[in-house]
């Protein structure tokens, strides 16, 4: 994957959004930052992202190691903390300090990245949430080849305001272990990667409705094997071929339920295609064929996507669109898999040098395989951001997310609900 800002790999991290939005599916590639070696996924530089060296911290280095520390806080309000119909408004007051640390060599590029978010509800403490983040990666060009490496630890809480959550009384705890490995070779134009990637999730217990429910049943492992074939027909045009294998094995199976367990193999081609100038676009479109390990439930077989667009219709301005279709776990055990659905529409703009304007629009599917019931949920944001300084910048979001339930049966996920959030943050950097 090309970088947008070669003479500069590490700063993308500066610009990390390590939360998933407060409507979200727990898809693992979503709690992933970018820029770490080893788990960037950012496919194009935007008005929003690209580097600004007027106004970007300086960073401390100590030897040849950079470190870069961040300190976000936010107040603001949310009039939907539980995501229902029946709503109820709270306070929240976030805080988020990060670091990064990096060492770039002539053929070695090494990251590590920890942070924390801290959420705090003055009016309903039993919503308040601590969440962390370590990353480590790291990259040696032996030749033309690459060795790519990286290593992640995350804490986090899924809310019940997200796709698939459960009607919890509080936020359910949850941790992902992570590693990765891959290896690029060039063959003339011809790039192959193979890679391999393991997973285990595991979710602390909760309450619905003051009654105990265990969550050790979705408590899983998951090993992924890939080859990626990337063919450069002319500089900054690529066609590529991707296969996957996913197999996906639960802990501790809850008693009297069809088994969660299953492997998917997953087909992919298409283009990554950067002009660097008006257009830049990754498409890539396939087949994916799910067998579960029990019987009862049934062999899914889908067309998935993963395509990012970036237009940039001049300097001032660009249009950014995402869009991704899979097959997904879902919380509850007796609903097995969901089919997810998701596209985004994001528009930056640099109406001063120093001032920059951002509205999203979002839209997200999930229907699950086994029921047929669907979520269905709409997201709506804008925001401005003035950079003070190189060391302080100020941001005011407005988002709104709605989601809406079909055929599912009563008590399976939260009901439907509108939530508005409103926060003005602060962020410092060194």
């Amino acid at each position: 994957m090309r970088s947008g800002r070669p003479h500069l790999p590490s700063l993308t991290i500066l610009c990390v959004l390590l939360l998933a939005g407060p409507a979200q599916a727990q898809l693992l590639t979503s709690l992933f930052p970018e820029g770490v070696p080893g788990y960037g996924t950012e496919q194009g530089v935007t008005v929003r992202s690209r580097a600004r060296p007027a106004f970007e911290p300086l960073g401390v280095r100590a030897d040849t190691v950079m470190i870069r520390p961040l300190l976000g806080v936010s107040a603001g309000y949310d009039d939907n903390i539980f995501g229902g119909p029946a709503r109820r408004g709270a306070w929240q007051i976030a805080t988020r300090p990060s670091v990064l640390a990096s060492v770039e060599r002539s053929n070695t590029s090494l990251g590590f990245f920890a942070s924390a978010d801290d959420v705090r509800y003055p009016t309903a403490p039993a919503q308040n949430r601590t969440d962390g983040a370590v990353f480590m990666g790291g990259t040696i060009e032996l030749g033309r080849d690459k060795l790519t490496l990286g290593a992640g630890y995350l804490a986090r809480h899924q809310d019940r305001t997200e796709l698939d959550a459960l009607p919890s009384d509080r936020p359910v705890a949850f941790r992902v272990e992570n590693m990765r490995v891959s290896y690029s070779t060039v063959f003339g134009r011809l790039t192959t990667i193979p890679s391999f990637e393991l997973a285990r999730w595991r979710f602390a217990n909760t309450t619905v409705l003051g009654l105990p429910v265990t969550q050790t049943a979705r408590d899983r492992t998951t090993a992924q094997g890939a080859l990626t074939l990337r063919y450069g027909w002319m500089p900054g045009r690529d066609l590529l071929v991707v296969a996957r294998v996913l197999d996906t094995r639960y802990d501790h199976p809850a008693l009297g339920q069809a088994s969660n367990n299953s492997t998917s193999w997953q087909s992919l081609i298409g283009v990554d295609y950067d002009d660097n100038a008006l257009w830049r676009y990754r498409l890539l479109g396939g087949v994916e064929y799910r067998e579960s390990a029990s019987p009862a439930v049934p062999i899914t077989t889908i067309g998935i996507v993963d395509a990012d667009i970036t237009w940039s219709p001049t300097g001032m301005t660009t249009v950014r669109a995402s869009a991704t279709r899979g097959v997904e776990d879902a919380a509850q055990s007796g609903l097995s898999s969901f089919t997810y659905t998701s596209g985004q529409l994001t528009l930056d703009h640099e109406y001063l040098r120093n001032l920059l304007l951002h509205a999203s629009a979002s839209l997200r599917h999930a229907r699950f395989n086994r029921t047929g019931g669907q979520q269905l949920g709409f997201s709506f944001g804008a925001g401005v951001t003035w950079m003070i300084d190189r060391n302080v910048r100020m941001s005011l979001t407005h988002d709104v997310a709605d989601v809406r339930n079909m055929h599912l049966p009563v008590g399976t996920v939260a009901g439907d609900y509108t939530r508005n959030l409103t926060l003005l943050t602060v962020r410092l950097g060194l």
